[in-house]
Formats: structure tokens, sequence, C-alpha cells
């Protein structure tokens, strides 16, 4: 089934693609500090800092084994309520605060990965010290560019889910468009679950902007094509979007 767009105009084409990285993802995200219901920032005490800095720590070696590319930890900089189609029984709750994004070589490096020492050790970190911890093993099955990862900047990750995964993917080129005409965005990545029936989301979208959050907010949610194009597109394609918006962990006196 085709998507629907509502209100459509010229100027938000589907994004351009290129060919998607062999990359395997593994995705772990967890509550620590959960702002009040509705947007907002996640709270921030000396604790939650020390224990972002051993995460980061413990990234670095797993970004030393040879099945990983690079790994990465972020810790949210905003939340915003689901955007588009809320199913009748809710949208699924995406989890903020901290996400790890550990990038192999392909996704057949993803198991090994998984009994290493060092991911291990991360994981029980994150459920010791978190809630509502997720792990998504994935590979990319759409790209516009690939993420810079390698510097600071201010990450998008999309938890998308619909009734129809096909649709929702088709949907993600359509929403990219949007977000590189109104807001410059020029990379994204669309993460697709390797065991479907094990993630509450059908995808997970990636990007980067050499954005202010303040910048991000204002060219999303100061257009109006966002009220009239964006969120009726989605709810029309039974689809719903979780933005949550991050900065990278940089050790500290390191």
């Amino acid at each position: 089934m085709s998507v629907t767009l509502v209100h459509p105009r010229p100027k938000f084409h589907p994004a351009p693609l290129t060919e998607p990285p062999p990359s395997g993802y593994l995705h772990l995200a967890a509550t620590l500090l959960p702002p009040a219901a509705g947007p907002g920032r996640p709270g921030h005490n000396r604790d939650r800092t020390l224990l972002l800095d051993r995460l980061r720590a413990e990234a670095e070696d797993l970004a030393s084994l040879a099945e990983v590319k690079r790994a990465s930890v972020y810790r949210a900089a905003a939340t915003a309520p689901a955007i588009g189609w809320h199913p009748p029984d809710g949208p699924p709750r995406a989890p903020h605060d901290v996400a790890v994004l550990v990038e192999t070589r392909t996704p057949r490096d993803i198991p090994a990965v998984q009994r290493a020492v060092a991911y291990r050790d991360l994981r029980r970190r994150l459920e010791h010290h978190g809630r509502e911890v997720q792990v998504l093993t994935a590979r990319c099955g759409k790209c516009v560019a690939d993420v810079d990862r390698t510097r600071q900047g201010l990450f998008l990750f999309h938890y998308l889910t619909g009734e129809d995964p096909r649709r929702v993917a088709e949907l993600w080129e359509h929403l990219t468009g949007w977000y590189a005409t109104e807001t410059g965005l020029d990379n994204a990545l669309l993460l697709e679950p390797l065991d479907a029936d094990a993630s509450p989301y059908t995808h997970v979208g990636h990007a980067r902007w050499d954005l202010s959050l303040p910048g991000a907010a204002l060219r999303q949610f100061g257009r109006p094509s966002f009220y009239r194009f964006l969120r009726p597109t989605l709810r029309e394609n039974h689809t719903t979007a979780i933005p949550v918006l991050y900065h990278l962990v940089r050790l500290r006196d390191r």
C-alpha cells in the first residue's frame, strides 16, 4: 500500500537515497531521570553525569573490538510527545535520557559483540541504573548520507511505529525530505530491526544537525507545514513518530 500525502507540496519530495552502509547496529536506550509528562529536558545531577562517563568509557572498550566500527553514547537534550497516529492501545514509550549506538562491520558481527565482556558490562550498568531498557539489533535499510558521529552536534533518534512496516519505510523518505527542506538536514539513516517481533518499533531513524537545540526546535515546530503536512500525513498513514534529541557524551578530563 502506497503512502498518502496530506496537503502535498512540490517542495516536499522524498529524500534522495544512497547505498546504505553494510554495517550492523546495536541500539540500547534507557530511562534514568525522566522529565514530567510532555515535552521537556531530562534531569541532570552529579550521579547521572558520573554514570554517563562510565558508559562512555565502556563504549571506548567496545570500540576497540575488531568487529566494531564505532560506539557512541548519547545524553538526551529534549524529548517530545508522539507525533502522528495514536493507536488504540497507545504509542510505545520511547526511552530517553541515554542511548548507546554500536556500529558493527556487518550484521553478522552483532552476536560476537553481544558476547564480549565490554558489551555485557555496559548493558549490565544500564540495567542496574536505568529502567525501560530496550535493546535493538538492526541493519541500515535506507540511507540519505551516513551520520557523522565523530564530532558533537544535535542528534535525532526517531522511534517509528505503524501498522505496515513497508509503508513506514516509504513514509520515512517523505518525512526526511520534509526535514531536508525545512531544517537543512543532509544526512539520515533508517535502521530496520533484525528481529521485528523483539522490537516495539518498526524502524528507528537517526540523523544529525549542526544546530542548537532552540534552532532545531524553531525550524521544526515553527513551520506551518509541520501542522498542515507532516503531522496529518503521519496520522493518515497510521504511523507514529517519537522524536528524541541527543548530544554526544564526551569523557571529562581526557
